[in-house]
């Protein structure tokens, strides 16, 4: 084995310079080592080895494990905890940390912001290491990336019951002097954890925040009592129907899932419902949205008359 695939089986894939020296292996081997492909640098004085994961968030775990052999004191906090229990992201850029230190300021490093870490917040082990609470994990991003983001966190946290809906507010309280409290209090008006995917909690707020009353995971039934469908939303006190069209229910079933979607949705207009299907297109372009949405409640209102 030499020295590269020593420093590789060290801690799972990732190292630090300060390690390759202590082998004799100096930086010019390791700067020739990254153009072959041997090994990847993840940030200043960190690299890895292996296949580069997939996803941004397997990067972003990937990077927090290698900047902890660095700080082992550090906790994951925000948008570093928010993946490191497995939430899902939307609007938070991955390429840099967030690590909270026994430190009196705020210092950027290559790859990582690190801030002071207050001695009563809430810590749980990952499998990167310590990060603090779901809770603390969902307001920062809320105070560092805005409502939308932290809606889609949220809304998947509370979904899975890794937090109540108690513990938010008590961390939004705990934020009452933070000069963007107000992102936080604006995910506390949206988030309720019935969306089930990012697309439906990014969704749900782009509706409301422009004034549309919806009612989330509206069940359908036949004349019969026989359960339709279940749409992710309805618009309030009307026969339209909202639901995210993401495609991966489609790649994960296949043809028979476009086939029973499609059977679903002839029975739901047979009923007399206006479905409307939302894609990530339509998500981009909210002006595009809100007037398909509106041409909806109007082919709803003259199909009732």
């Amino acid at each position: 084995m030499d020295d590269l695939s020593l420093l590789a089986h060290l801690h799972d894939g990732v190292f630090t310079t300060a390690e390759a020296t202590r082998l004799g292996v100096c930086g010019e081997v390791l700067q020739r080592a990254v153009r072959a492909g041997s090994i990847r640098r993840l940030a200043r004085g960190l690299y890895a080895a292996g296949e580069r994961p997939d996803s941004s968030e397997g990067r972003h775990l990937e990077l927090c494990r290698a900047l902890r052999l660095e700080y082992p004191d550090a906790v994951l906090g925000g948008r570093s905890a928010v993946v490191a229990h497995g939430l899902p992201v939307w609007g938070v850029p991955l390429a840099s940390a967030l690590l909270l230190r026994p430190v009196e300021r705020q210092v950027r490093r290559s790859g990582a912001t690190v801030r002071p870490l207050s001695p009563v917040v809430g810590t749980v082990d990952t499998a990167v290491g310590p990060a603090t609470t779901p809770a603390s994990a969902v307001v920062q991003v809320a105070l560092d990336h805005g409502c939308p983001a932290a809606v889609v966190c949220a809304d998947a946290a509370l979904h899975r019951g890794l937090l109540s809906r108690e513990a938010l507010v008590a961390e939004v309280s705990e934020r009452g002097g933070h000069r963007h409290i107000q992102r936080a209090l604006a995910m506390m008006a949206f988030a309720d954890g019935t969306s089930e995917s990012p697309g439906e909690s990014r969704l749900r707020v782009t509706l409301s925040a422009a004034g549309f009353e919806l009612e989330p995971q509206f069940a359908v039934w036949d004349v019969d009592g026989e359960l339709v469908g279940r749409a992710d939303f309805r618009v309030a006190g009307t026969r339209v129907l909202i639901e995210f069209d993401g495609v991966v229910k489609y790649i994960d079933g296949g043809v028979d899932a476009l086939v029973r979607e499609k059977r679903r949705e002839d029975r739901l207009r047979a009923l007399g419902w206006v479905v409307v299907r939302v894609t990530w297109a339509e998500l981009a372009d909210p002006a595009r949205l809100f007037a398909i949405v509106r041409r909806a409640l109007a082919l709803a209102a003259a199909s009732a008359a």
